[in-house]
This record gives structure tokens, C-alpha cells and sequence, in this order.
């Protein structure tokens, strides 16, 4: 038996020659852009039984002599790892070099690199509770919401529904006092993936409040003289999945870890709602890999909804060439139930705004993201600009709608851009 195989390695090797069988046939991606994290790679396995689940692929590291964090490794959709890892582990994993050809172990793998809050463009001070109405422009006082979500035909409350909105950010403040009645915190399901901030509940930098505000907060007191905060969606179920820290970063590979986990417990209609990104081309290239194209399939097979910010570097950082949305990562993926959201600038008209990216097919919807109003850490609350309100707005349209938005209106973009964009909106 032996030497029927030596045999037929042979004569492949006469056929097809040593380079083609010693050669891996998996794709890998480079990342030399400012970010990437030196050593640490994103390695997504072949669909096989031995990884069909997070304790297998586990199971099958610790055999090969690789030490990765268990919270690191994800098997929903895509099947992999993420975290530090040498050359020589690597060739571990993959297997045999004679026969990696045809059984390496190995799909594709890539850098690992940085990502962030869609930083915002414009952030207030934190606004006290006691705070009384003074931003007319930016704050409707009898609806006591953003004038954002009035825009877009909100607030609509929630009487009763069974979805979940997955936040995946910074956290979410669960003492907020327009928040907390609404956060899911049966079943286990709020996680946390930062090491050093394990609850969930705690938001130290802001961000993932402000946008679970936006999408479902509700007024603890529809008669208070002070600020309060109604969402799109007042009352919307809100499940915290802490993939970014206190300072607003991370890697990709624990935003991985984090939307795997989600996915294997959300149902149809939830909604995944990513205000986070970086600037990585390749990385974009990187989505259009197979391993990503079971992610698609698994996330539309599941009808559950992803919805991203597009990037905040327009016009007012580029305003000779704008930059698309299609080097902004992840808002740069495409693909069914995949919604990418920039921001408008409303008031005596209506504009995209300056700082947002632009670009079709990746941006699918257009909603306000300019001087947007919602809660904050701390109790408070925060005006804010950034894409991340948009996406945000747009994740409680879908809550309402269980499908996405309305887009009979459009907005042509800036100079040079002509492209037209639908505007979301409930109806």
C-alpha cells in the first residue's frame, strides 16, 4: 500500500510537477496596511465533521500543539481561529506537505488587524439627565427623542416581540434608565469577548450606548421636563456583545468571535448591528473569499440581518477624490441581508453628509447620522455624528419593519458623486 502511494505521488509529481503538490491550495491575504497586527493571524478551516463545532476545532489545536484562547475560536457560518500563531504552527494545522494539496486542513488565512468605532466626527459633552431641553434643532421635546429618528418616522413602540437587536460594540450602560428594562439578560446571551472587561452591561467608552439608544431605548418618564431618550423602536429587545474596550478598538478576530456566537443563538428577524470598521482594501478583497461565502449563506439561510456603518473619512478628508465605502471594512460586504448605511445631513435640506463614505453596491441606504441625539455612559446622555447613528437608526427600521427599509426617496450624493441613494425610512 505504501508503495502504491509513493507511486501515485509520482506520477501527480510527473504530471503536474513538485510545486504544484507541495503548494497550498488555500488563498492568503497580506495585509500591509497600518493596523495589521504582526503575528497574529485570522485562519478559517475547511467545512469537515472534525470542525463542525467550537470543541472540536479546540480539541484538534491542542493535538497539533497550538495554544489558542477558547473564546477565539468560532464554528457558526465560518469554521476557525484567530490569535498568535507561528509559522511552524501553522504548517502543524495544515498538514502533510505531500498531500496538502488536496487535504490541507486549511481554507484561507490572513493578518489579523485593528478595528474601531466608526469614530464620531462631532461628540458633545456628556449631557446630564437633569439636563433640560435646549437643542431644538437636534431634540424633539414632546416625543423626547432625536430628531433623527423623527426623520425616519420613529418612535414607534414596541408592544411585543420575540427579535433581538445584537449590538456589537463597546458594551451597553445597563443601568441606563432608559435602557435597562430592555436588555436581554436571560438565557446567558449578553457576552463579553474583552478580556479585561467581562460584563457585558458595562460600557466604558459610550459608543455601544449611544447606538442602542438610537435603536430601542425608551423614556422612563414621557412627562419629565429633562432629557430623556425614545429609539426608533422604544422597547426593543437588546442583547450586548462586547467585541471592542474602553477605548473603542479591537481586532477583527474577536469581532469574528463575536458575530459567530451570535449567530448560532439569533433567530430569524434578529438583527446584528455593527457600528465599528477600519480602513483595509485588502481586507474587502478578503470578504469575496469562500470562507466568507458560507458566512453570506449561513446568515441568509438563517434570515437574520447584518447592518453596518459605512466609514466616516469623506469629502472633508478627501475632498478631490472621496473615498468608497468599498475600502471601508467590514461596511464593505456585500450580499444578501448585508445592509451598509451612510449618514445624511437633514435640517432646510437634505445632503449626504461630508464626513460619510459613499459608493454603490456597497452603501445600500442613506440615514440621518449628523448632530443625532441618544443616550450615553454613565446615565447620560450625548449628541453625537458618525455613520455608527445611522446604522444604528437603521437596525431599529429593520426591528419595526422585520425587513429592510423603505427607500421610495433618494438623495443624489456630493459633488463628484452622482449617484442617487435611497433614504431609509419606517414607511
Amino acid at each position: 500500500m505504501k508503495r502504491l502511494i509513493i507511486g501515485l505521488i509520482v506520477l501527480v509529481g510527473a504530471v503536474f510537477g513538485l510545486d504544484w503538490i507541495l503548494a497550498p491550495n488555500y488563498s492568503q491575504f497580506d495585509l500591509t496596511e497600518e493596523g495589521a497586527i504582526e503575528g497574529q493571524f485570522i485562519v478559517f478551516l475547511k467545512e469537515k465533521e472534525k470542525f463542525s463545532n467550537q470543541e472540536k476545532i479546540y480539541a484538534f489545536l491542542e493535538r497539533k500543539g497550538v495554544r489558542i484562547n477558547r473564546e477565539r475560536v468560532f464554528a457558526d457560518g465560518i469554521f476557525g481561529f484567530s490569535g498568535k500563531i507561528t509559522k511552524e504552527e501553522l504548517d502543524r494545522i495544515e498538514g502533510w506537505p505531500l498531500i496538502r494539496r488536496v487535504f490541507s486542513n486549511v481554507e484561507s488565512y490572513t493578518q489579523d488587524f485593528v478595528v474601531q468605532t466608526t469614530r464620531p466626527r462631532m461628540q458633545s459633552d456628556p449631557i446630564p439627565q437633569t439636563t433640560r431641553p435646549r437643542m431644538q434643532a437636534d431634540y424633539d421635546s414632546l416625543l423626547q427623542t432625536s430628531n433623527a429618528v423623527k426623520f425616519v418616522g420613529g418612535p414607534i413602540s414596541v408592544e411585543s416581540s420575540s427579535k433581538k437587536v445584537w449590538v456589537l460594540d463597546t458594551g451597553i450602560d445597563g443601568d441606563h434608565q432608559d435602557l435597562q428594562a430592555h436588555l436581554v439578560r436571560s438565557g446567558n446571551l449578553a457576552k463579553s469577548f474583552i478580556p479585561d472587561e467581562l460584563e457585558p452591561y458595562v460600557d466604558l467608552n459610550g459608543h455601544g450606548t449611544f447606538c442602542a439608544g438610537l435603536i430601542g431605548a425608551k423614556s422612563t418618564d414621557p412627562e419629565s421636563e429633562f432629557v430623556r431618550m425614545n429609539g426608533v423602536a422604544p422597547g426593543a429587545s437588546l442583547v450586548s456583545i462586547k467585541v471592542l474596550n474602553g477605548e473603542g478598538t479591537g481586532d477583527w478576530g474577536t469581532v469574528l468571535s463575536g458575530i459567530s456566537y451570535a449567530i448560532a443563538r439569533a433567530n430569524a428577524g434578529d438583527i446584528l448591528s455593527i457600528s465599528l470598521g477600519s480602513k483595509y482594501e485588502k481586507a474587502c478583497d478578503f470578504f469575496n473569499d469562500p470562507s466568507f461565502g458560507r458566512l453570506r449563506n449561513k446568515i441568509r439561510q438563517r434570515g437574520i440581518f447584518v447592518v453596518m456603518s459605512a466609514g466616516n473619512l469623506g469629502l472633508d478628508d478627501s475632498p478631490a477624490s472621496p473615498p468608497s465605502s468599498l475600502t471601508n471594512f467590514p461596511g464593505c460586504m456585500d450580499g444578501d441581508n448585508f445592509i451598509t448605511v451612510g449618514s445624511l445631513t437633514f435640517g432646510e435640506s437634505i445632503r449626504v453628509s461630508d464626513f460619510s463614505y459613499i459608493g454603490m453596491p456597497s452603501i445600500d441606504f442613506m440615514a440621518p447620522g449628523d448632530r443625532v441625539f441618544s443616550t450615553y455612559k454613565g446615565n447620560q446622555y450625548s449628541l453625537q455624528s458618525g455613520t455608527s447613528a445611522a446604522a444604528a437608526i437603521v437596525s431599529g427600521i429593520i426591528y419595526l419593519r422585520s425587513s429592510p427599509p423603505a427607500g421610495n426617496e433618494t438623495v443624489r450624493g456630493n459633488a463628484p458623486d452622482q449617484t442617487q441613494y435611497p433614504i431609509a425610512k419606517i414607511d
